[in-house]
């Protein structure tokens, strides 16, 4: 568990590979919206190996950057709860619009998660942190926002989306931000956990 811990987004980044190679193969037979929905799920996994792999040094951003911490290494982030938000918790968020595709609000979700991203990761680092690159940002512009924009064209080519839907997903976006991600933070924060980063992925 502990080597699966330190390097999950190792795995993550094998596994979007797989489905990318995967949806290679059997694009043909998914419909738009389920197939930029395994999009976004490849590209979340990407996302997490830029922040944790390479360049990797996200942990230092936030905890060092924007939350002032002493010991950016694990406090309040840390690899056991940063494991819940991007694996436990994370996966499933995307992954649920793949499974389901005809409940488009599951599907708009991430789609506005991954519009998130690239804000915070193009803003908050050099405000928060003054650091030039915050890393997630690439991937999030380059793989969530286009995929996210497509994955939208494509939901209304079959049917407009409604204000619900919308409305739907903007709240199960935040609720996913506050449980998913802000919970285990906070839940989890420990100046003295063992659960700790290395030295690369604390600066750069």
């Amino acid at each position: 568990m502990r080597n699966y811990r330190d390097n999950s987004f190792n795995v993550g980044a094998v596994l979007a590979m797989a489905i990318a190679g995967a949806l290679a193969l059997s694009h043909r037979r998914l419909s738009r919206p389920r197939l930029f929905s395994a999009l976004n799920l490849a590209a979340l996994m990407v996302h997490q190996f830029e922040e944790y792999g390479f360049p990797g040094y996200f942990p230092g951003i936030l905890n060092a950057g924007v939350f002032k911490s002493e010991k950016p290494d694990r406090y309040p982030l840390n690899t056991n709860s940063s494991l819940i938000v991007n694996a436990v918790v994370g996966y499933p968020f995307y992954l649920l619009p793949v499974l389901f595709p005809k409940r488009r609000s599951l599907g708009l979700a991430p789609v506005l998660l991954g519009f998130a991203q690239a804000v915070f990761h193009g803003i908050v680092p050099p405000l928060s942190a003054k650091a030039p690159y915050g890393p997630g940002f690439l991937s999030a512009f380059f793989l969530h926002v286009p995929i996210g924009a497509n994955y939208i064209r494509a939901a209304a080519s079959e049917r407009p989306l409604g204000r619900g839907e919308w409305a739907r997903a903007a709240l199960y976006m935040v609720a996913f931000a506050a449980l998913g991600i802000g919970a285990p933070l906070q839940l989890l924060r420990n100046a003295e956990s063992p659960y700790r980063f290395t030295e690369r992925q604390v600066g750069p």
